[in-house]
């Protein structure tokens, strides 16, 4: 399994509890990175970590505790006093938190009733030409919101999800943790991955732009991927990882996949496929991750969010493209989508920008109005970014109404946040404060949404191709 070097970050043992105390958040990280137990209980009182976190009024540390302890659901445990964590605070923020991810609450519409209607379909008529899809978006550090909703999927199947997924597509971070999933890293190790390496990859600059070098993030897909594993190593799913390409106007948007029609080479490279062969793993997911502004481009590629940040609809078109193009030659392809699952990275807050509009009669006019047209470039700038990092709204509803046209199951999976979370931002107090909503997402709004995807894989056929790291990554 990929070596994480959390040991030599944190080289001994972290006293949890008198990280709570001392409000040492990055110790906190630490002990969860190190895969340190939070199951500890105060002999004498009874107190679990949360109880302790929140009778010592620390708001991040309470957050902390119930993200990196979830699965041990420490809010519903009383102490020997008979108190619950939320009792034992003065604190009216922490009382809120504690309450939040304690009450369940579920959204039914006309979706989810179609959804049921498709699922229950899909149950009495089991077929082994059903494939299962995961498309999986971008949005930088966010890849940590989207891992844990992952492994809560993993969680409830009781067993690897790569096991029952056979196509994943991926854009920017999301093509990140679709190349963890192909080369079998397990998802708690690759979250765990992601947090540590995060400030090697968003490393800075001495220039302004781009605000990273690309080194950081090099050495660690080197690293984590092997610096000789191809994408046609990849064979236990098939893999589409979005790219653009930027060295021409318009600008174009590239696939770099991890399959080709059975076809030979230069048959199939004549209908726009590049061969999975000649193209290493790293360097794909060097070019998805390759934001404009955040990390230089990679030999004219740059991030596929440019063209659809949420890849779900690229996806769909790829497997019927497949499928068309191979029964077309003569190569029978009988495969359908049993379920489509699309995982997001979070909704952020909507912002208002002031001024998008200029008018400028002539050159000297420019002088007067410079002001103002600085801040409408940076306006247009903002409006841009967003638009690269926007996954949520047409995209998914086209998506979904696809899926359903093609009667199959559709699940959408993304945490709406309260504030905005940039892609390159490290910091302990970001990260645990967007987990924590994550988390409160998770507990309280998808429980039956991911129930019903768990009953449903379990009824469709497993992906019997092996897929062991060791086997797969190919080093010097």
């Amino acid at each position: 399994m990929i070596k994480l070097r959390a040991h030599e970050m944190y080289p001994v043992n972290i006293d949890v509890v008198e990280a709570i105390k001392t409000s040492n958040h990055e110790d906190l990280m630490g002990s969860f990175i190190r895969g340190q137990s939070f199951s500890y209980k105060d002999p004498a009182g009874g107190n679990n970590l949360l109880h302790i976190a929140a009778e010592n009024n620390n708001q991040l540390a309470t957050r902390a505790i119930c993200v990196f302890g979830a699965t041990l659901e420490l809010w519903k445990q009383k102490n020997h006093a008979g108190k619950l964590p939320v009792e034992l605070t003065e604190d009216s923020n922490i009382k809120a938190d504690l309450m939040s991810i304690s009450t369940s609450r579920s959204v039914t519409n006309h979706h989810t009733h179609q959804n049921k209607l498709l699922i229950e379909k899909r149950l009495k008529e089991p077929s082994s030409s059903h494939k299962v899809v995961l498309s999986l978006d971008g949005g930088g550090l966010r890849i940590v919101l989207q891992s844990a909703i992952l492994i809560e999927i993993e969680r409830q199947l009781g067993e690897p999800l790569r096991q029952h997924v056979h196509w994943i597509g991926g854009t920017s971070c999301g093509g990140l943790m679709a190349g963890t999933m192909a080369v079998g890293i397990d998802l708690c190790d690759a979250r765990k991955a992601f947090i540590l390496t995060r400030k090697r990859i968003f490393c800075g600059n001495s220039n302004m732009v781009p605000k990273h070098r690309a080194t950081g993030i090099e050495s660690v897909l080197q690293e984590v991927m092997g610096q000789k594993t191809l994408l046609a190593d990849l064979k236990a799913h098939k893999i589409v990882i979005t790219t653009s390409k930027c060295d021409y106007a318009p600008i174009q948007l590239v696939l770099l996949r991890s399959y080709a029609p059975r076809l030979q080479p230069k048959e199939f490279e004549q209908l726009g496929f590049l061969n999975p062969a000649k193209v290493l793993l790293w360097k794909a997911m060097r070019s998805t991750s390759a934001a404009p502004v955040y990390f230089p481009s990679f030999h004219g590629l740059v991030d596929g969010a440019l063209f659809c940040n949420n890849p779900c609809i690229q996806l769909l078109t790829e497997f019927q493209k497949l499928k068309k193009i191979e029964n077309y030659r003569g190569v029978k392809n009988t495969d359908e989508i049993g379920c489509v699952i699309s995982v997001g990275t979070g909704i952020e807050p909507s912002v208002a920008l002031k001024g998008i509009e200029l008018n400028v009669a002539n050159a000297l006019d420019i002088g007067g109005n410079f002001r103002e047209i600085i801040a409408t470039g940076k306006n247009f700038f903002n409006l841009f970014m967003y638009q690269c990092t926007t996954s949520h709204n047409v995209h998914v509803g086209e998506s979904q109404e696809w899926a359903h046209s093609m009667n199959a199951p559709f699940f959408r999976f993304s945490p709406k946040l309260s504030s905005s979370f940039e892609l390159d931002n490290c910091s302990v107090e970001n990260l645990i404060n967007s987990m924590f909503e994550n988390e409160v997402y998770i507990r309280t709004q998808i429980q039956s949404e991911i129930a019903e995807v768990v009953k449903l894989l379990k009824s469709m056929p497993k992906n019997q191709v092996p897929c062991e790291y060791k086997s797969i990554v190919k080093f010097k």
